[in-house]
């Protein structure tokens, strides 16, 4: 799969970001709770401009053009970060880096399910080398000199030299940059294959909408042909993604303000090779339990994984949490992922992988980083691990009474 080197670089970028972002805003001299609310700008940021950009590419075909618009935009923005130290530039750029940082993975996603065409099962085979160049990227950060996480120019210089890293690459591998042409109307998809699960496939055929013009028209028409499911999922999926904002975003800060060590980059790399074998079997998974259950399996590890943290305050418990990633997100991602393009027409596959990154993804860890900044500044981090750990635990309560419904394809 041609998509494996910018998969690999793109992660190379996130690995950076998420191990360094609360030590940059930190090393600016950000207290927890503004921390918390900057990286709120910036999932908000997010959430909100990729939806402006993706039904544009969705209807262009372009997809290899915006990913590498969206990483020249990444590199761009960094250097006013870290000159001008103060509250409105840092939130500026922040936005303005998250739709880049944020519009790059949908728009990947969306090509390479249209590469895979009907064997879309295998995305988490092509996936896992992201995770793959994430774990490479950690164990660089944690065992070399490469970035000193007290200079947070140092921090922004190796973010934006991995973003040119994955532009040149799409730029580079032959076919990226193939004009797509627009899919074809196509019928409902089918279920899951599982006999002893209900499922409703005697549903009409879902009746043809037009393309449209780009942009929140044809948001509402694409919204319009997603069905109840779609729905439901999305929310559950909100729900795990919430549950994660501590492990995700807090990490870094907890491991060296209150465990008082340094070994968060090792850590980081710990829970993307934990994630690996597990991605790259998910098509298995998937196919054995299907979609909605691994979502409800993975959302029970979310939750154990919060209580580790909280229960378990050592170096010991951050390991067992962060091996636990695992499921919480090797399995949960490409399972999530896979849920999408079975309910969503394929031509708007982009709007809704946007979606899924916008609202399931974005709109939770806005809400949690600016919930747990304040949590932690006010109560500390085993408070903020405990509060956490109740939105996956409603998701596992909400299941029984939505299961029939989550199995629908309509």
């Amino acid at each position: 799969m041609i998509m494996g080197l910018p998969l690999f670089l793109l992660f190379a970028v996130y690995s950076v970001f998420n191990t360094y972002l609360s030590i940059l805003l930190s090393g600016l001299g950000f207290s927890p709770a503004m921390i918390g609310v900057l990286q709120g700008i910036f999932e908000v940021s997010g959430f909100i401009f990729p939806v402006f950009v993706s039904s544009r590419v969705d209807k262009s075909g372009r997809y290899g053009q915006a990913m590498v618009a969206f990483a020249f935009l990444m590199a761009l923005v960094l250097p006013p970060l870290v000159i001008f130290r103060n509250f409105a530039v840092t939130a500026l750029s922040l936005a303005v880096f998250a739709i880049g940082f944020k519009g790059a993975v949908p728009v990947s996603d969306a090509l390479v399910s249209r590469m895979l065409g009907d064997n879309r099962n295998d995305y988490g085979r092509i996936r896992v080398l992201g995770s793959i160049g994430f774990v490479c990227m950690a164990l660089v950060l944690q065992f070399t000199p490469l970035v000193r996480s007290d200079e947070p120019v140092s921090i922004a210089f190796w973010i934006g030299a991995s973003a040119i890293a994955f532009a040149l690459s799409v730029i580079l591998v032959p076919g990226l940059l193939k004009v797509w042409p627009a899919h074809a109307e196509e019928a409902a998809p089918p279920g899951e294959g599982k006999a002893d699960e209900p499922q409703n496939l005697a549903v009409e055929p879902e009746a043809p909408v037009p393309v449209g013009p780009p942009g929140f028209d044809r948001y509402r028409k694409a919204m319009r042909s997603f069905g109840v499911s779609y729905w439901i999922g999305i929310a559950l999926i909100f729900l795990g993604f919430l549950g994660m904002v501590p492990s995700q975003r807090f990490l870094s800060l907890y491991v060296r303000e209150y465990l008082h060590l340094e070994s968060y980059a090792g850590l980081w790399a710990l829970s993307a090779a934990a994630e690996v074998p597990f991605m790259f079997l998910s098509g298995w998974f998937v196919k054995k339990f299907g979609t909605a259950k691994i979502l409800l399996f993975s959302v029970v590890a979310i939750t154990v994984r919060n209580l580790t943290y909280a229960m378990i305050p050592t170096f010991g418990g951050a390991v067992a949490g962060q091996l636990l990633h695992s499921v919480c997100f090797g399995l949960f991602h490409p399972a999530a992922i896979l849920f999408v393009a079975e309910r969503a027409p394929k031509r708007y596959m982009v709007v809704a992988m946007t979606i899924y990154t916008s609202v399931a993804v974005g709109i939770s860890s806005a809400l949690g980083n600016v919930l747990g900044g304040f949590v932690i500044q006010g109560f500390g981090y085993r408070t903020l691990f405990f509060l956490f750990s109740l939105f996956p635990a409603l998701a596992v309560l909400a299941f029984p009474f939505l299961r029939k419904r989550l199995y629908r394809f309509d």
